[in-house]
């Protein structure tokens, strides 16, 4: 009793020297880095929790969020004087003492709520000296904090049982609920533990648990705090602290992502705008299509969805199965695969931006590039040879030999330099990459991929893929002209100038207008659909994660299907549409059937967009635009043409087809190699021409009555050489 007075009587002056000596901030809010984190989906609805290997706590929870029945117990069970003492509570150490002296042992410490929160503050071995230390700390935060602060600090402070600290982590880990989801039994039982919880929580403890819940429940309807029937309700409920199952983690691999690039952070809540529902249904597309074409070496896929407007990732699945075994675990969406064909949209922007027109003719005919120890003799994915086309049906169209030409013309210096600002991490040199970056040579990630694309559709816009709320915002760079974006953007919408590739009416065709690009790497190793709207961009790869070759699975039959069911979802409220035209865009008709040119006269025209400054004469009638002047164009050798002999082809098949085109019908076309006269076949317009080796000259010469043309190219033919690699696309 005797050191109780003492505690009593020397409360006000340690208590004034503290309020001078203690240092003047109050204890701050958190937890730092031995917090539990929890990734939160846009609604609100838990996506996973990372505990701490060593104390499981949080996430912290602020005054708003402490539940009403949760204060309520905490005052019934540790201070139901808390509001109207001073931080300590003499009637209350009076009380201990007495009971502490009957019992001729410590039953009481007589602590406040506001003590205990100075104990945790700074722990120390119990006594004389540690009460009144706790004492005059509790004083001090009593000047400093309002009381819903105090109570605040101690409920995300108070010690739970083992590793658990604070009522967030009691409740998610005891019941695994939220502490506002707790009902007048559980926040009771919650508040029955922090008094001795190693002992209360054994199963041996349940009948003095019981008593302690009971009192709390009594103490808090003595209070007001509960109605007669709640109470009785609450008596009757059993003890239960096993928590249920936890579901399934939605996002395996984004909750593993967002927790990697957070941990530095030292935050607890982690809120995302990943969308459950979204996220759910994408999973099990994903999960079915590999069912469906396991049969073909398709095993995994992976997809991200991504809001252009703010780059918040809706989606992301990295894996068709995160729990296979053998490849689940790992995360499609950064792993680094070669891209195939998907490229291609960023070369012809760039040839765009530097004055090229998407009604541009470029050849789709043989090409052959020399290398070191040989020659580079890539085909199209079919091995047809479409003769003079469009830049806008050869991307559309994803025809392989236009987009090396382009390669060559740019430089492949310049497109490495022009991919390095879409974020691609290409580390290697030009010289490494050549031309062949055109056709997917370097490994990229889909992630990477979906914020290229996302540039595009936001006018060459590059932004970084946006994880979780608090993520530092990046200011968006320009890396691409926005005329050259939405021209890219329009070819790869157009239906009809995707049908010389991909014919019409397939998966990539969706019942409102959106841009999309596929891709398929060597021996059908990996295979990708990318594409956006206005609204979103969806990437996706599939393929397997050992590098294994799919049997025939191509972009459009593996990932196409899957890109498009994902884009129906998105849209299924809304259609889709294009990201609005800039200013300035003008219109004007461009031939689009260099075939029917090639015997004289356009027969086929369409309305074309041009950038500022690159188009011809405005759109007029639909009618063809008369007589024009004889004009004579060799479209296949192309000028500077290198050709390689392939050494296992027989001499007899060693031909060039060689084209001439005419701009009205002719009457007489001769042909000279060298300055010797050649026989052309049928068509006198065409030549099949035999390759031998050295440097040569072409002469076409067309004569229409009085009027002639004449045309002349310069090309290559190297020796027989060993092949080097092979075509891809």
């Amino acid at each position: 009793m005797k050191r109780w007075l003492l505690v009593l009587a020397l409360l006000p002056l340690a208590g004034w020297a503290l309020l001078y000596l203690w240092p003047a901030e109050p204890p701050a809010a958190g937890y730092g880095r031995a917090a539990s984190r929890v990734v939160l989906a846009a609604d609100g609805t838990e996506l996973a929790t990372a505990e701490h290997p060593a104390r499981v706590a949080g996430p912290w929870l602020e005054v708003r969020e402490i539940p009403r029945l949760l204060a309520a117990a905490a005052l019934a069970a540790e201070d139901r004087w808390f509001h109207w003492h001073p931080g300590v509570n003499p009637l209350a150490l009076l009380r201990a003492a007495a009971q502490d002296l009957v019992a001729g042992r410590v039953v009481s410490g007589g602590s406040t709520i506001t003590m205990q929160l100075a104990r945790l503050l700074r722990p120390a071995k119990r006594g004389l000296a540690a009460k009144l230390r706790e004492a005059v700390v509790a004083l001090w935060l009593e000047r400093r904090l309002s009381k819903d602060e105090i109570l605040c600090q101690y409920l995300n402070r108070a010690p739970f049982g083992g590793p658990l600290v604070g009522v967030a982590a009691a409740a998610r880990v005891l019941w695994g609920k939220h502490p506002a989801r707790l009902g007048p039994a559980e926040a009771a039982l919650l508040m029955s533990l922090p008094k001795d919880p190693s002992r209360l929580l054994k199963p041996a403890a349940r009948p003095r648990l019981r008593r302690r819940r009971n009192r709390i429940l009594r103490a808090m309807a003595a209070a007001g705090d509960l109605s007669g029937d709640e109470l009785a309700r609450a008596l009757a409920a059993p003890i239960e602290l096993k928590p249920p199952p936890r579901p399934a983690t939605v996002a395996p691999h984004f909750v593993r992502r967002v927790l990697s690039v957070t941990r530095a952070a030292g935050v607890s809540r982690v809120a995302t705008y990943l969308d459950p529902e979204l996220q759910r249904a994408v999973s099990a597309l994903a999960a079915d299509l590999r069912r469906r074409r396991s049969g073909l070496g398709l095993r995994q896929a992976a997809v991200v969805v991504l809001r252009n407007r703010d780059r918040a990732v809706l989606a992301w699945v990295g894996s068709a199965d995160f729990h296979d075994p053998a490849s689940g675990q790992v995360d499609g969406v950064i792993a680094r695969r070669q891209p195939g064909s998907a490229l291609k949209p960023f070369i012809y922007a760039m040839a765009l931006q530097r004055g090229r027109t998407l009604a541009d003719p470029i050849e789709d005919s043989p090409l052959a590039l020399a290398v070191a120890g040989g020659a580079f003799r890539p085909s199209d994915y079919d091995g047809v040879f479409r003769g003079t086309v469009s830049l806008r049906t050869a991307l559309a169209s994803s025809l392989n030999l236009p987009a090396l030409r382009l390669a060559v013309e740019l430089t492949p210096a310049a497109v490495l330099r022009g991919l390095r600002r879409l974020g691609f991490h290409l580390p290697l040199s030009a010289n490494h990459y050549g031309v062949g970056l055109a056709l997917g040579d370097g490994e990229v990630s889909l992630l990477e991929m979906a914020q290229a694309y996302a540039a595009l559709a936001d006018g060459g816009r590059w932004r970084p893929a946006v994880l979780w709320r608090g993520q530092k915002p990046a200011a968006a760079r320009r890396v691409l002209d926005p005329y050259a974006c939405r021209l890219v953007t329009d070819a790869l919408a157009d239906d009809r100038a995707r049908a010389l590739g991909f014919g019409r009416h397939g998966v990539l065709e969706l019942p409102f207008p959106a841009a999309v690009k596929t891709g398929t790497s060597q021996q059908h190793r990996d295979n990708w659909c990318v594409g956006f709207t206005r609204d979103y961009t969806v990437a996706v790869w599939v393929g397997n994660f050992e590098g294994r070759p799919m049997a025939g699975v191509s972009g459009v039959s593996g990932a196409g299907p899957l890109w498009r069911q994902v884009m129906l979802l998105l849209h299924r409220h809304r259609p889709g549409e294009l990201p609005p035209w800039p200013p300035g865009i003008t219109w004007a008709r461009a031939c689009i059937d260099y075939q029917a040119a090639t015997h004289g006269g356009c027969r086929a025209w369409r309305s074309e967009a041009f950038m500022p400054g690159t188009g011809p004469a405005p759109v007029g009638e639909s009618a063809d635009p008369g007589p024009r002047p004889l004009e004579v164009s060799l479209l296949t050798p192309v000028p500077g043409a290198i050709y390689a002999l392939d050494p296992d082809l027989d001499p007899k098949l060693r031909v060039l087809h060689c084209r001439v085109a005419v701009s009205r019908p002719v009457e007489a076309v001769t042909w000279r190699l060298d300055g010797r006269p050649v026989a052309p076949g049928d068509d006198p317009l065409t030549l099949r021409l035999r390759l031998e080796p050295g440097r040569h000259r072409l002469v076409v010469r067309a004569r229409r009555g009085r009027e002639t043309a004449e045309a002349a190219v310069r090309f290559t033919v190297l020796p027989p050489a060993p092949p080097l690699r092979a075509a891809r696309r």
